[in-house]
């Protein structure tokens, strides 16, 4: 078992700005290999600070991963940190340099000298091609070790880091990970449920992850008791769960539909188009999504097809309007499904109904119901992501 570290590298990590969530994700991708994560850390854009982290995490470890600080701008200094750590000194690469230039004249501009310095490389190091950005990579491998500097969006990295991994050679572990991904358990509750099955004992690792579209119990480790574990644990978790990894509701719930030959239509009044967004960001979602409308202000909402006693009586933070709604979505575009968003993303309450409320109404062949959330969030966005969610998770739980 050998040694590797992650270092996350920007002021922004630090002040909390953004969310180090490139250190998660790449600890996580490496769980299939025999190593051990000691520590990860998160280093200031501040030259002195990072060359010493890097050199002391040079000295220690077998692996050494960087994201961030690969831009052109003078805090981005990354580079510069790695090559006074290793000791060695940065030439330009005119290869690297005539691809930058053509970049920008593709865009129909001049490079700005500032991005320069992206063409810049140490001898040892042997460039990682960033398909997405002006930011290459580095890969060190020397003295039986690697080094490896990423840039820090996540979109840009991903694709490098798959690409890399598995030529890194790092000795495997047997392993397996099996993930359901559950909506309407809080991890209290999943800890709760799961008892003594909730191990961490060096052969199996249970965890949960509270996500967007719910919370995610995900085991981890040797494939004989991971297997054995996961089919204990799924029962005990009934009809929460609603998919496993790499299932996403939008797409699941478009699956659902089309192996049904239905059509979905969507009112959105809480989640202001995020619902519509998420189905369509699926392609092919056409085929079964015909569209929405969002209806957000009072007016608005009483020029829909619907009864102006049902906002009298309940209101249109209610059951009832969430499924007159669903009803109208479905009647206006004719589909086979409506499905509707009703509730409070705050920050004030409405109709004396507390921030993060929802009703989803759901309307289709089989009749109208709709279900009452109550929805954790620190934050607006947060809970109109959340509220988009959970309807699609009503969705699927009905169309199932």
């Amino acid at each position: 078992m050998f040694l590797a570290e992650i270092i996350g590298v920007g002021d922004e990590l630090l002040y909390g700005e953004t969310v180090d969530t490139n250190t998660a994700e790449i600890a996580v991708s490496l769980q299939p290999y025999a190593l051990e994560i000691r520590r990860t850390l998160r280093v200031a854009d501040h030259l002195e600070a990072l060359t010493e982290a890097v050199r002391e995490a040079w000295q220690k470890a077998r692996l050494v991963v960087l994201s961030g600080g690969l831009g052109p701008t003078p805090d981005d200094i990354t580079r510069e940190a790695i090559a006074a750590a290793l000791g060695e000194r940065m030439e330009i690469d005119p290869q690297v340099l005539a691809w930058l230039e053509g970049i920008f004249a593709d865009r129909g501009w001049k490079m700005p000298q500032a991005n320069r310095k992206q063409a810049l490389k140490i001898p040892s190091a042997t460039w990682i091609a960033n398909p997405r950005g002006t930011a290459p990579g580095w890969w060190v491998h020397r003295e039986g070790k690697d080094l490896v500097s990423l840039p820090g969006p996540p979109a840009e990295w991903r694709p490098m880091w798959a690409e890399l991994l598995p030529r890194l050679g790092l000795p495997a572990k047997p392993y397996r990970q099996v993930a359901f991904k559950t909506f309407g358990l809080g991890e209290s509750r999943i800890v709760e449920l799961l008892g003594d099955l909730f191990q961490r004992n060096g052969a199996v690792e249970v965890g949960t992850y509270a996500k967007m579209d719910g919370v995610a119990v995900v085991v981890r480790g040797e494939p004989g008791p991971v297997e054995a574990l996961a089919a204990q644990i799924r029962p005990l978790l009934g009809e929460a769960v609603w998919g496993q990894e790499g299932d996403t509701l939008p797409a699941l719930a478009l699956q659902l539909l089309e192996g049904r030959k239905a059509t979905l239509a969507t009112l959105e009044s809480m989640t202001g188009g995020v619902l519509g967004a998420l189905l369509t960001g699926i392609p092919g979602a056409s085929r079964n999504y015909l569209g929405g409308l969002v209806s957000y202000s009072l007016e608005a909402k009483s020029q829909l097809p619907i009864p102006l006693e049902v906002a009298a009586q309940h209101g249109v933070v209610s059951a009832a309007f969430a499924e007159a709604m669903a009803v109208a979505a479905r009647g206006l575009l004719g589909a086979t499904y409506g499905l509707s968003t009703t509730g409070v993303a705050g920050p004030e309450t409405l109709e004396g109904q507390p921030v993060g409320t929802l009703f989803v109404g759901l309307a289709g062949p089989e009749g109208v119901r709709s279900r009452h959330f109550r929805l954790p969030g620190a934050s607006r966005e947060m809970i109109r992501q959340r509220a988009a969610h959970a309807a699609l998770a009503f969705l699927v739980s009905e169309l199932r």
